[in-house]
């Protein structure tokens, strides 16, 4: 039972009795229940509608379970599959039986060659090795070839059978998906025409199956012309062979009674739709029934407070109505099919058609049922499968040509290879049987063997570890992190040579900022990432991120950070949305935190910069501090945003909960600067060493007493933001700077630099950053000579000329660098390594 208490006008004998300045209606409770408001009308026409703790959940579920039916061709790939695993178990090992040939020969060479061997038995191991030559070459090819089948057919076969189920749950799934559209439609169409008994338009509705060219037929039933409660009288189909399905010797809309495969399961159907509607909607359902009835009672009353009160009604009912509606659709959104519909894979044993049906579901009058109608779309998956046998065969074509090719180039291959590394041990052969024929050896002064395929064979002794164990590992390895590390960089605006590689630094000078960055990575790939972007012309997006950790997974994340950072730029619009930049960190947050990455996340300052007014909106994650050089106070400034977390930690719902990202706006004059850098600039390390440069502890004073700007037993030192401040200030303000560095080999250890020349550009005051950081880990050691090279960025090494005093001491013995002409070696010197990237982004308003 529902019970209202209506706000009376002035002079009313009740409104003595009854609160004036609002009207609810109250849910009469149980004897052990308080009583609930359910519609709540305020005097000013403010309504609150229901109080509603509990959400509607449907009762079903969409789709019902399904299972693989046996799958023969699955089990026969999979029976290929270990034939050929085992078949390249086979060849792997044949191939490492003849790479233990070539070591034996290797070895037994390296005897004959030394001289360990008497000439008796160098006679019988020179034989040995050209019958073990001999088959070599037919030996390796014919392993070759069947290692590269055997991948073949293991790569092959669950390709196939990955891309074709991959078509056919496409195809499926687009056929669902298109249907519940189209019956979307269908059934908003059908509640506004059948509760109006419209036949003209309903007969319409079965048009618009031609958007899915699946669909054989759609037939929509309800109630009778007499009726409003669902019986499963025909309004409007156009099903070709509806006369077989109903009670009319011709289709009369409305009157014709369809019996289907349908008709047994309606009742229950019925019965579970009306049931789950009634737990959605019921309390609204009575709140405006006892709202239209507390109308009609005011009805009559003509005097400005019961009309202001029919009309806050009226509002209500509407807004009540539009509610329930919505709930009403959600609740029919629950779409089923006869037989059942998977969208995994095609069972044959069901058929090829099925008939997709939904309810049509809407309040009618004051009645308390709402399932009126429902709607029936067959469709045929004849179309599907066709497409679905086609695709198999044109990727069994693809697959043959693709295999055949790769088969021939390993053939091919093969016999290249077995005679590029029998030719050196035929060349080797006939320099041993040289060696053997000579009986003084000191005639062989000179007498050098060609073998131009600088590996073990080339070179005898002591050198065939270095090169296998040491010089062949060391360049795959620096290959590789070549280019991972290129890769990265690919994504940072950094200045391009000539051969297309990104350099250290990148500038960009518009009409009113300057921008310059510098980035230069340490061993391996890692997170750090820094970007700026022109988005207008006056708007700029900056980032400067810095993620936790080095490896794959780091540069994973830096990677989607800044595509995400992108894609954002891309879209970006002077719009109030386009000032809202948390959403794109709520955005990279969302990402990352699914990623679940262990101990992974990323800290980073998001800027969105207004060139022309000096105005910045920063929204940071995990990295709340700046850096600003004021021109009017000349000196740095440093300014701490609020405390967020890092982006991957935690999900935004609890971000939110702790406060969120929020976005902080400042105001930077003409003449200051901006500067982003990550913790790679700060944190720069080098280690203590005393007098004969072995590394050392600081034993100044008991162990954890503070000494100058570390504490005793301490092995290193970091550069620190005390001296980063001082640099940048030092070069604004054209000053000399003195670097002391603490316990070195090198007696005071105190390096100057002079800024006097400088005219404060954003990019001096980066390279100032850079070059201080690089001396600060450099050192001259007296056990460094020429073989000891330090590369450095050549744009490091132009700044120092200018500017550092001690150049001429630490930086003049050079060689250049073949593999890289961006950058050169200093000889003679040695540094400590560097454990983090600089990445540095200056900003300079004009």
């Amino acid at each position: 039972m529902v019970a209202a208490l209506p706000v009376y006008g002035d002079g009313d004998p009740g409104a003595d009795r009854l609160n004036p300045a609002t009207a609810r209606i109250f849910e009469n409770p149980q004897p052990d229940q308080s009583a609930r408001i359910l519609t709540e009308l305020e005097q000013a026409g403010t309504g609150k509608i229901g109080n509603f703790p509990r959400p509607w959940k449907p009762s079903w579920t969409g789709q019902g379970n399904w299972h693989y039916p046996f799958d023969m061709t699955l089990w026969i790939v999979i029976g290929i599959a270990i034939l050929c695993g085992i078949g390249m178990v086979a060849s792997i090992r044949g191939i490492a039986s003849v790479l233990a040939d070539e070591a034996a020969i290797r070895l037994e060479t390296m005897a004959l060659i030394t001289g360990d061997l008497m000439p008796g038995e160098k006679n019988k191991r020179l034989k040995k090795i050209k019958r073990k030559g001999m088959g070599l070459r037919l030996k390796l090819a014919s392993f070759t070839i069947a290692l590269v089948l055997a991948v073949v057919v293991i790569v092959a076969n669950p390709l196939y059978v990955l891309m074709t189920r991959t078509q056919e749950e496409t195809l499926l799934q687009g056929l669902w998906d298109r249907s519940t559209v189209l019956m979307e439609g269908l059934a908003s169409n059908a509640r506004a025409h059948l509760s109006s008994r419209n036949i003209l338009e309903m007969a319409l509705l079965p048009d618009q199956i031609s958007s899915v060219p699946e669909t054989n037929y759609v037939t929509i039933s309800g109630f009778s012309p007499g009726g409003t409660i669902f019986d499963d009288h025909i309004w409007a189909t156009n099903d070709p062979d509806i006369k077989s399905k109903i009670n009319t010797a011709d289709f009369q809309p409305g009157v014709s009674l369809i019996t289907d495969v349908l008709t047994p399961k309606l009742a229950a159907f019925t019965s579970e739709m009306d049931d789950s509607a009634l737990k959605a909607v019921g309390n609204i359902h009575y709140s405006i029934t006892s709202l239209i009835e507390e109308e009609r009672f005011l009805a009559p009353r003509t005097d400005t407070a019961s009309l202001r009160h029919i009309q806050d009604i009226q509002v209500s009912v509407r807004e009540l109505e539009i509610r329930l509606a919505e709930r009403l659709t959600e609740v029919a959104r629950d779409i089923r099919s006869e037989p059942h519909f998977s969208t995994k894979h095609v069972d044959r044993s069901k058929g090829t058609t099925f008939i997709f049906y939904r309810a049509i579901l809407f309040r009618q009058g004051a009645e308390n049922v709402y399932f009126r109608g429902l709607i029936r779309l067959e469709v045929s998956i004849d179309s599907i499968i066709a497409q679905i046998a086609e695709g198999k065969r044109s990727l069994l074509r693809i697959i043959q040509v693709v295999a055949l090719t790769a088969i021939l180039i390993g053939i091919l291959g093969a016999f290249t290879l077995a005679t590029l590394i029998i030719r050196p041990i035929k060349k080797l052969l006939a320099h041993v049987e040289r060696i053997r024929d000579t009986d003084d050896k000191a005639k062989l002064a000179g007498v050098d063997i060609d073998i131009k395929t600088h590996d073990e064979i080339a070179v005898l002794g002591n050198t065939i570890n270095d090169m296998t164990h040491g010089l062949v590992n060391a360049a795959l390895a620096s290959q590789d992190l070549t280019i991972g590390k290129e890769v990265q960089k690919k994504f940072i605006p950094l200045e391009i040579d000539h051969e297309g590689n990104k350099l250290s630094s990148g500038f960009k000078d518009t009409r009113n900022v300057q921008f310059f960055g510098y980035y230069e990575g340490a061993q391996g790939v890692s997170g750090d990432y820094f970007d700026y972007q022109d988005l207008d012309g006056r708007y700029f997006a900056i980032i400067k991120c810095d993620v936790a950790g080095k490896g794959i997974p780091a540069a994973l994340i830096m990677i989607q950070v800044a595509t995400m950072f992108l894609n954002y730029c891309k879209q970006w619009k002077p719009t109030e949305k386009g000032f809202h930049i948390e959403e794109v960190v709520y955005q990279i947050n969302g990402f990352i935190e699914t990623l679940a990455f262990k101990g992974r996340f990323a800290a980073f300052t998001l800027a969105l910069f207004d060139s022309e007014t000096g105005i910045i909106r920063f929204c940071n994650a995990g990295d709340n501090i700046i850096h600003i050089y004021d021109a009017s106070a000349k000196k740095m400034k440093t300014i701490t945003l609020p405390q967020t977390p890092a982006t991957g930690v935690l999900p935004n719902f609890v971000v939110e909960s702790k406060g969120g990202y929020t976005v902080q706006t400042l105001t930077i004059g003409r003449g200051d600067m901006l500067l982003l850098y990550t913790d790679g600039i700060e944190e720069a390390k080098r280690k203590f060493r005393d007098a004969s440069f072995k590394e050392i502890l600081c034993t100044e004073g008991p162990n954890d007493s503070p000494h100058t700007n570390h504490v005793s037993g301490q092995g290193n030192e970091a550069l620190g933001a005390d001296r980063v401040e001082a640099i940048i200030n030092a070069v604004m303000n054209r000053e000399l700077y003195t670097l002391s560095k603490y316990h070195t080999g090198e007696g005071e250890g105190v390096l100057q630099f002079d800024f006097s020349s400088c005219k404060g550009t954003v990019e001096e005051t980066i390279m100032a950053l850079v070059s201080v950081e690089k001396m600060f880990r450099l050192y001259k050691s007296p056990q460094a000579d020429e073989n000891s090279r330090i590369p450095v960025d050549k744009k490091v090494d132009s700044f120092l000329k200018l500017h550092f005093r001690q150049y001429r001491n630490y930086c003049s013995q050079t060689r250049e660098n073949p593999g890289n002409d961006a950058y050169m070696y200093y000889t003679h010197v040695q540094e400590d390594e560097q454990y983090d990237d600089l990445t540095i982004v200056g900003i300079y308003r004009k």
